[in-house]
């Protein structure tokens, strides 16, 4: 990276009602006269909106700073569980993308089909062409997730990340740069993103009874004796109370996760509800206590489990990403089970998202959160508040690398008191009081030194009925 002459110095844009409609004064601003995009950006809105300056800040100059050094970009980026090349590699092609936060503004990929990576430099000036963004082979879709995910977990907002395909199938990433030197379509796509933020930022802060909430948690079926019983047994595919897409071994009709699918609601209480209602479903195709309801992170090897949480009415960004990770992934390690831990990086790592067929998108970090109703309860009114007011949010303990390995790694007693800071920010905002029960009841639970008992059947504490066997 050129660490040039100014080229590491946050710009500030002091914006007003023509600059908001004005690329071309953005352009002013964030263009270095070497041609290199402003390695961080903070946004001084005239009018005074109390965002947090998470929010107003686009890359936050220590993490830009930061990603330059090679060896900390590479643990940081291994740490959330994306590959990076060791010191000899054969590299079969090379992507180049331009990211901002959620999207990928453009793709290249190299000419040339195998390149010898020696030292981290590869033998040759690379030739690339550009993609189509609409290209949809797996290989093209997992470059772009992976892309993603690096900025996501370099802690920056946007950048260029050079990536590529090694033998296996593995995409690996060699460089995130928050400052690199533009041509002409990714100035214009970052320009043109920049924009777009900026001019959505007065929307971010939605009304209550904007956010839509979904969710299909998932829970694994085991006999006593532990063999797993497969959810495709019992429940279809598709439907409110159904099983996972993945399969069990080679046969895909094998399938062993059930899934609950509520209908979506703008309240907490009323997504509950509509759970539990799908449990009761569920009891009645499988009464029988000799088989268990396993919830959690990993309440049986080989089969990680998600609470996902689908979010609609609010627009997808990094800075409503990194809120549910600091608010609400966080403070669940407090109370996992010790040996959920398993299930990260692979799963459960920071930023975990996916857009949906409906315009919204779902948080995919969370464990199942279906152990208890206190749980369910406390998760998705955190989930409600922080999605309504996560711009006036102002703590990003996850930032620190201590503390964002403490995570990974379970290390409660390192993260209880930022989890203590956390939610005191919470039950500042006014809204805590829709759902002060609830999250009075999670607090306690955070707060008692006590864990989540994967191994539990958790019909118990559901109080789901049950034949004994």
């Amino acid at each position: 990276m050129d660490r040039g002459k100014g080229e590491w110095i946050m710009e500030s844009l002091q914006l007003n009602g023509k600059q908001l409609k004005n690329e071309q004064a953005i352009r002013s601003k964030i263009i270095t006269a070497k041609g290199t995009l402003a390695p961080s950006i903070h946004l001084q809105w005239v009018t005074d909106m109390n965002y947090s300056e998470t929010v107003l800040t686009l890359n936050h100059p220590s993490a830009a700073e930061a990603i330059g050094s090679g060896e900390y970009r590479a643990d940081r980026l291994k740490r959330n569980g994306i590959s990076v090349p060791d010191g000899r590699s054969t590299l079969l092609k090379q992507y180049i993308t331009a990211v901002f936060q959620t999207r990928v503004l453009v793709l290249y990929r190299s000419n040339t089909r195998r390149i010898w990576l020696a030292h981290g430099k590869g033998q040759h000036r690379e030739m690339y062409r550009r993609v189509s963004l609409q290209e949809n082979t797996r290989e093209a879709r997992r470059v772009k997730e992976t892309a993603i995910r690096a900025v996501y977990a370099a802690g920056l907002d946007y950048g260029v990340v050079k990536l590529a395909l090694q033998p296996g199938n593995v995409i690996t990433v060699l460089n995130v740069n928050p400052s690199p030197r533009l041509n002409p379509e990714m100035e214009s796509g970052f320009i043109s993103a920049i924009h777009q933020y900026i001019h959505r930022l007065p929307l971010m802060a939605a009304d209550w009874n904007q956010v839509m909430l979904g969710a299909d948690p998932e829970f694994i079926m085991r006999r006593k004796k532990g063999q797993v019983v497969m959810a495709s047994e019992y429940f279809p595919r598709f439907g409110r109370v159904g099983c996972d897409a993945i399969w069990y071994g080679q046969n895909r009709s094998l399938k062993p996760l059930v899934e609950l699918r509520p209908r979506p609601s703008i309240e907490p209480r009323q997504l509950v509800i509509r759970m539990y209602q799908g449990m009761i479903q569920a009891a009645k195709k499988v009464n029988d206590s000799s088989v268990q309801w396993l919830s959690g992170a990993l309440p049986h090897p080989g089969f990680p489990l998600g609470g996902h949480i689908h979010f609609s009415g609010i627009p997808l960004n990094f800075k409503l990403l990194r809120a549910l990770d600091n608010y609400l992934a966080l403070p669940l390690i407090l109370i996992e089970d010790p040996r959920g831990v398993r299930r990260r990086p692979k799963y459960g790592f920071l930023g975990d998202f996916r857009r949906q067929s409906h315009g919204g998108f779902e948080y995919r970090t969370l464990p199942s959160w279906l152990i208890s109703p206190t749980l369910t309860k406390g998760v998705l009114a955190v989930a409600k508040l922080v999605a309504s007011r996560y711009p006036y949010l102002t703590l990003d303990p996850l930032s620190d690398d201590d503390i964002q390995e403490a995570y990974y790694r379970g290390e409660k007693e390192k993260l209880r008191e930022s989890v203590r800071q956390l939610w005191g920010e919470l039950m500042t905002l006014r809204e805590y009081g829709k759902y002060k029960i609830y999250l009075d009841a999670l607090y306690e639970m955070l707060f008692s030194r006590s864990t989540w008992d994967e191994s539990r059947d958790f019909r118990v504490l559901w109080k789901l009925p049950f034949r004994e066997s």
